[in-house]
Formats: structure tokens, sequence, C-alpha cells
């Protein structure tokens, strides 16, 4: 599991599966903002759109394609984001604050906060995803690692505080879905909830901070003039200094050697405005990265037998096995691994491919 395939770069529908309601609103905004085809095309003609995939979220996105030219308006990106599944007010919100930071988050052109349509600035097909072993990943690092120490500096109440109870609840997830769930194994409490606790206190022990809380490859994109997009930021909080980097270098998608790692987490050390404790870091950094991963677990768990959206199992053993050998080398953390290492084999068997 070194990368993940080019999922971003492929559609999945045509114009014509854009429910009518939508459509209509999105061709009035865009004459509003008089968008047009490039000059040669038939500027009679309908927009264009395609949907694009989607996975564990309840929103729906669309491009606006214009056949562009390095003249013409960049394309447009439709989101549909129910209001009553999804927190459209704290979208508006955090991409209006993220933006005015100068963090690469779309800028929006228009919404019907009735009816959750969003038309969104376009940031482009290269997901970090994509860019992995490539000539481009050392940029797409760089540019990753220069977003997140500018959004480390963003405090605003807009921002909610990323709780230690939070955190357990968030570890319950990974016991509800995928030990007792998925694998419908009794969880042994006995044998997790010290090394649970281990790893919410460590997410206390360290500075504060604006997270995105999903800063990871699926999220992050190339944009064509180098900057960094930055994409479902929505959920943002303020909580550990370690949690985005630990998102970005121990990706649930994509697997970095340990020198890689190394490398790029002592660099935002080494510059971080943040009252970092270098000493203590690495074991922070880690211990931050298994929770996250943990939930992760859980998540796709949860969406594939709550949702019924089975794209995220393939990742669980993989994660798993990583989440194995980092928490290996904690002692604290021992009664953890060793459960852990009781669940990968029946995971493997559950999620072992049929055909």
């Amino acid at each position: 599991m070194d990368s993940i395939p080019s999922l971003y770069n492929r559609t999945v529908n045509a114009n014509n599966d854009i429910p009518a309601p939508l459509r209509a609103w999105a061709e009035a905004r865009l004459a509003e903002l008089d968008v047009r085809a490039p000059a040669g095309a038939d500027r009679r003609s309908p927009a264009q759109w395609t949907a694009l995939p989607v996975e564990a979220s309840h929103r729906r996105f669309y491009r606006l394609g214009l056949n562009q030219t390095p003249t013409e308006p960049s394309r447009y990106i439709l989101m549909a984001s129910p209001p009553a599944l999804e927190n459209n007010d704290q979208f508006a919100r955090l991409a209006r604050l993220f933006g005015a930071h100068g963090i690469g988050v779309p800028a929006i052109y228009a919404q019907d906060a009735a009816q959750g349509y969003f038309l969104l600035e376009d940031l482009g097909n290269r997901h970090f995803a994509d860019l992995y072993q490539t000539a481009d990943e050392e940029t797409a690092l760089a540019g990753a690692l220069e977003t997140l120490l500018r959004l480390q500096t963003l405090d605003d109440p807009a921002i909610p505080p990323y709780s230690a109870a939070r955190f357990a609840d968030e570890l319950q997830i990974f016991s509800d879905w995928f030990v007792e769930g998925l694998l419908a194994e009794t969880l042994r409490r006995d044998l997790v909830e010290d090394s649970f606790g281990v790893l919410v206190d460590s997410t206390r022990s360290q500075p504060q901070c604006c997270v995105h809380r999903d800063f990871h490859c699926r999220n992050l994109l190339l944009r064509a003039d180098g900057r960094v997009g930055v994409v479902d930021f929505q959920d943002a909080l303020k909580g550990p200094a370690s949690y985005d980097l630990a998102s970005l270098l121990r990706d649930c998608y994509h697997h970095f050697d340990e020198a890689t790692i190394a490398r790029w987490r002592d660099a935002y050390v080494a510059r971080s405005p943040l009252d970092i404790d270098a000493a203590a870091f690495p074991r922070q950094f880690d211990l931050t990265a298994l929770q996250r991963q943990l939930k992760a677990i859980g998540i796709f768990a949860r969406l594939a037998r709550r949702d019924g959206k089975t794209s995220h199992l393939p990742w669980i053993v993989p994660v798993l096995t990583r989440v194995i050998e980092v928490a290996a080398r904690y002692p604290e953390l021992g009664a953890l691994t060793g459960y852990l290492q009781h669940l990968l084999p029946r995971a493997a068997r559950k999620l072992r491919p049929t055909s």
C-alpha cells in the first residue's frame, strides 16, 4: 500500500445526473457572473457539468467544464450540501476566515443557504494522492508545511476547542464500529483503556492551535500557480500542534518511509512558532497519529456497516498494521499493541477479497 489509485481525476456521472433545481440555480448564478464558454465555442450551449467522486460525505460535487484557455475564467465547482446533514454555516464561516488568512481554500462565488447550494472556486485536480512518488512530491510536501505553519497561527472564536472528551469519544468509534461492529468481538476494555488514556493525555500535553483535522493527501491539491489548495476544512478545531502534521506524514492513504517522516517532522519543529518541546515532540507526534488512525479505522468500518459505503474497507488492514508497528515502540502501549496484534488476523480474514 504505497499509494492510492488516481481517484480524483476520474469522473463518475454525466451532466444529466444533476437535479434540475440545482442545475437551474447554478446556471443562473453563472449568468450573473457572466461566465461563458471560451472564444470559438458555442456560447448558446448550456453549461456542461460533470459529477465528481464522493465518499463519506453527504455533499455532492460537480465541475463546470469550459475547455479552459489561459485567458478564460477558471472552472467552477458546484456543491450541493444538505443543510440538515452538513454544517454549511461553519463551512462558509471558515472559508472566509481561512481565505483572509492566506490559506488556499476555495472562494465562495455564490450560495443559497436554505437549499445548501454553493458555487465555488475550482482548485484543480492535482491531489497530493496523485503526486506522491513523483517528481512533485517534494514540492507538495514543502507547500503543505508552509500551509500548516500559516494555519497554526490562526486564532479565532469561530474555531472551537478539541476537547479531551472528544478525543476519547473518537476512540470509542474504533471500539464500537470496528471491534464490536465489524469483527463482532467483545472489546477487552482492560487491555485498551489505559492505553487510550495515554493517547488522549498526549493530545493535552502539546501546544494548542488551529488544526484542519483531515490534512491528508485526499484533501490537499497542488494548484497550477504552485500554491497548495485545501478542502474539507469545515471541521477545524483548536487542538494539539502535532495533529495535522501526523495527518500529513502518517497518512491513512499513503505510506512514507520513516526517514521521510523524520525529515519533515524535524523541519516542522525547526520552524514552528509554537512552544514545541523538540525532545518530546516525536513521541507526541506518534501518539497523536495513533489516536487519529484508530479513529479512522472505526470510521471506515462505520461507513460500511451504517452507511453501506465499502470504499474504505481495503484501507483497514494496512492502517492497522502500521498502527501496530508504531505502537510497539512505546512500552506504555504494550497491552494495546498485543490486543491489536490479536485483532489483525481476524480483520484480514474478515476483509479478504472474495474474488
